[in-house]
């Protein structure tokens, strides 16, 4: 009978009937419990329907007794994979990782089992796990998809400069990886290593000229010269595409009763994001708005991120959960209009907006550009901005349209420190130092824009240059370019040390002038500088980024310290570091613009929020 049923099952297998195969070889399985060549032929089938749990089964029954069968062994490390590499891709990363590490049981010197190991331990932030991983891949097998999540992996650890090694390794294995050489770039920037920089700038450029078939992480161009709005949508649209994600038809519910605003965000810790967007949320008139947290980022133990759970109306962590059930969650709880606060940065969740949870969904404030589209559909379709930042004759490069602010785009809480008397000898300055400084992240700092500060240091008598402490390897890269090509000796250039934001708050007296970024310019820090009544120069170019600044100081009236060049921006910071009257009174001026205009009025800016949005479903 057994036989019987074997011969029928082949010929329904021949004729591609697989599941009435498996139905007639189950059968006979009952009949002959112990037949291996049915266990596994089963297993087989399912397979080849892409039932891959139910094939898995099978391979691990037959696996019992036949441990050293080859093709058992393949075929359910296989099926594994394919397990894992579904969970994976519903962001269970927890499970996928368990699938990959059973199929490691089975078959250990897979490589690609390696690297799919070290993928899902990576987006747990096991990072450590996952260099582990990829090591043992990399022995293997020298990968450049290994090398360049190694380097990813590397990055989050901040071992820069292993990262660095790791992408270039890759890349001499596969040239083309486009992403990999402008994470490389990007890296290089970040430590402020600059041989070479122009002739990778200059290829990035033309590559990002049009649309591209490579999946290049667009925030990390934000930093790079002489790319234009157009560059930027090109890398954002590219990403998109490279995603494989389909964006669906704008949502048409409308809701009655109070306006749901989801505010999307990794960033609801100790993080710069605080300093912003905190009263505004505080303050919505919860007579008319419902105001839902969604975050996405790491559990850092912050009093932030345990004040950003209060602050709401309600809160989820969406971190497990894949783009498709957070869509599922913000219809469920009624979100009327979704704000990104995140973008294109880490722990970015911004697919969810594909799913269109929403009536609205809006980019805003984490991502000072556009966030792109595919097939001429934006993935945003609103970005909140102001007319300094984009203005009204470059709405047509975003993807998005824009809804213009009153003021600034930017927020920032009111309940900001005291500013009490500080001196300069309070932090190893002499009283007599003409401090030049500039608080932003090192990336933001270029070969260009470094160069002409070495430049003021050179004419400006008893001049020094402080700047945020970053990694040692970058104050080492900047202390040594300094001397090497300007003679500036290394004690001229200081490194402010990480203290407490009221602490952070007022050391900014102390400086004489701030010198702003380019092309990505200070955000939060320009804030934080301007209430302390620290006057900025700032050169603003064509992008959204390297309009920020402008736009906070034509906020507290002090647009005459803007500039649209290197040789102005030079020229007025030598005048003004020869008219110390001139700064105390533009210090005088900031403080006393700081008590009147609205970029740290947060409740009359969430007041032209609310009714912006109010007219939008209107």
């Amino acid at each position: 009978m057994t036989n019987k049923l074997i011969s029928a099952a082949k010929v329904k297998e021949k004729d591609g009937d697989f599941l009435g195969a498996i139905d007639l070889y189950k059968v006979a399985l009952r009949e002959d419990s112990k037949n291996i060549f049915l266990q596994i032929e089963i297993g087989n089938l399912y397979a080849i329907i892409e039932e891959y749990e139910e094939a898995a089964g099978f391979f691990r029954r037959s696996h019992h007794v036949l441990k050293d069968n080859l093709h058992v062994i393949e075929a359910l490390s296989f099926c594994l994979n394919k397990i894992g590499n579904s969970y994976f891709i519903n962001r269970e990363f927890k499970l996928a990782a368990n699938a990959f590490e059973e199929a490691l049981s089975y078959d250990k010197n897979s490589s690609t089992t390696l690297l799919n190991f070290g993928n899902s331990l990576f987006h747990q932030n096991k990072y450590e796990e996952a260099i582990k991983a990829y090591n043992l891949s990399l022995k293997i097998k020298p990968d450049p998809n290994a090398y360049n999540n190694l380097g990813n992996a590397l990055q989050r650890i901040l071992k820069t400069e292993e990262a660095i090694n790791s992408y270039e390794k890759a890349l001499l294995i596969n040239p083309n990886l486009i992403h990999t050489f402008i994470q490389m770039v990007h890296l290089k920037q970040s430590i402020c290593s600059w041989d070479g920089i122009e002739v990778m700038f200059s290829r990035i450029k033309k590559l990002t000229e049009k649309p591209i078939n490579g999946k290049i992480s667009p925030f990390a161009l934000f930093s790079m010269p002489n790319l234009s709005n157009s560059n930027h949508l090109n890398v954002a649209n590219s990403w998109i595409k490279q995603s494989g994600i389909k964006i669906l038809q704008e949502s048409t519910q409308k809701r009655l009763g109070k306006i749901t605003i989801g505010y999307l965000s990794s960033d609801f810790r100790l993080h710069p994001l605080y300093y912003l967007i905190k009263e505004v949320l505080v303050n919505h008139d919860r007579d008319k708005f419902n105001v839902k947290l969604f975050y996405s980022g790491p559990d850092d133990g912050s009093k932030e991120l345990d004040e950003f759970k209060r602050i709401g109306d309600a809160y989820f962590n969406i971190t497990e959960m894949n783009d498709k059930k957070v869509s599922g969650l913000m219809i469920e709880e009624k979100v009327d209009i979704m704000i990104d606060l995140t973008g294109f940065t880490q722990n970015s969740r911004s697919f969810i907006a594909a799913f269109r949870p929403a009536k609205h969904h809006i980019n805003w404030l984490g991502y000072p550009g556009t966030m792109g589209g595919l097939d001429k559909k934006p993935l945003y379709d609103l970005i909140l901005a102001d007319e300094y930042v984009i203005p009204k004759s470059k709405k047509s490069e975003y993807a998005e349209k824009v809804i213009y602010l009153e003021g600034c785009y930017q927020p920032n809480i009111s309940s900001r420190p005291i500013l009490r008397p500080v001196k300069k000898l309070d932090y190893g300055f002499k009283e007599n130092d003409f401090i030049f400084a500039s608080f932003g992240q090192s990336l933001k700092i270029t070969k260009e824009m470094f160069s002409l500060w070495m430049l003021l240091l050179q004419k400006v008598p008893n001049s020094v240059l402080w700047l945020l402490t970053s990694n040692k390897t970058c104050e080492n890269n900047l202390k040594n370019f300094a001397e090497n090509e300007f003679g500036i000796q290394s004690e001229r250039i200081n490194f402010a040390k990480k203290v407490s934001f009221d602490t952070h708050i007022q050391r900014h007296q102390i400086i004489d002038l701030f010198l702003d970024t380019f092309p990505y310019n200070a955000h939060t820090s320009a804030s934080d500088a301007l209430w302390a009544g620290c006057p900025i120069i700032s050169v603003s170019g064509e992008t959204f980024a390297s309009r920020v600044a402008g736009s906070i100081l034509t906020e507290i009236g002090c647009s005459e310290l803007i500039v649209s060049s290197f040789e102005e921006y030079e020229k007025m910071a030598i005048q003004l570091a020869s008219k110390p009257d001139k700064i105390i009174s533009l210090k005088q001026k900031i403080l006393d613009s700081n008590k009147t205009s609205s970029l740290f009025k947060p409740k009359k800016f969430t007041l032209d929020l609310e009714n912006k949005i109010t007219d939008l479903l209107n």
